[in-house]
């Protein structure tokens, strides 16, 4: 057993296993950029097949293109529905940003799956291989990060859309590219449904709106940020100044994906 992991042990796979782990714990909480959501992708992925090969080694070439299968169906708008029916389970709710983009991070599987044919030359740490199986393991759950879910005082986000109905206003959400999903809310000012938009970005999970009907006096469709769940330590309790910052952040980033692209 211990000959079939070694790879465990290498300085690739721990090289790999550390930079996933920097970049997840570290990197995005102080910085929380496109460069930290790239750098997520490519470590993942190369330790990912790497992994269940060591573990499975008959099966390699099957693993690596099931690789290529799940990461494609996990970074689409189809990965949804499964991401839905495991959050209304209630044990935790998971998140990822559809962002077609990250599908380049598969240019670096060519390499993992040449280091895993060179395993039995590569160099390795004196240390057992379950210490960064066991680390691995608990890498690729945490990287699935849990949300917590925290919303705005009434008024204090509300934005008034000049000349769009809240029919166009919709439309062009989704014609942003913007995972859009309703959901039956009862409200009697802002009919009987609310809106989320999935995964604004690495940090912000499904942000809720609710929009009004299109006001004839002024030209205008009111919208209005209700809630989100936010990524950024789930476990921890905030203060007040620090919900105040999340929240400037979660409005400036709408300000920044919406309001700034639709407003005529």
């Amino acid at each position: 057993m211990r000959e079939n992991t070694k790879l465990f042990t290498s300085i690739w796979f721990i090289f790999g296993l550390v930079t996933l782990l920097l970049n997840d714990f570290v990197l995005k909480e102080v910085y929380g950029n496109w460069l930290t959501g790239k750098l997520s992708d490519f470590a993942g992925l190369f330790i990912f097949p790497l992994f269940w090969t060591t573990l499975f080694p008959k099966y390699k070439k099957k693993i690596f293109i099931l690789t290529v299968i799940a990461f494609v169906l996990w970074k689409s708008s189809y990965s949804q529905i499964l991401i839905n029916t495991w959050n209304n389970i209630g044990l935790w709710n998971i998140n990822r940003t559809v962002d077609y983009s990250d599908i380049f991070a598969l240019l670096i599987l060519p390499l993992a799956y040449h280091i895993e044919a060179l395993k039995e030359k590569l160099f390795t740490i004196r240390i057992t291989p379950f210490i960064p199986l066991t680390i691995c393991i608990y890498a690729f759950i945490a990287t699935v990060r849990p949300t917590s879910n925290t919303g705005f005082d009434d008024n204090t986000a509300v934005y008034h859309i000049k000349h769009y109905s809240r029919e166009d206003f919709m439309s062009e959400l989704k014609n942003l590219g913007l995972d859009v999903t309703s959901s039956d809310y009862h409200n009697t000012k802002y009919y009987d449904e609310h809106t989320e938009i999935n995964n604004l970005n690495d940090s912000i999970g499904n942000l809720v709106i609710m929009v009004g009907d299109f006001n004839k006096s002024n030209q205008t469709v009111e919208v209005s940020l209700a809630g989100w769940t936010y990524t950024k330590n789930p476990n921890r309790m905030l203060d007040d100044e620090e919900l105040e910052n999340e929240r400037a952040y979660v409005k400036s980033i709408f300000e920044q994906k919406v309001v700034s692209k639709i407003s005529k």
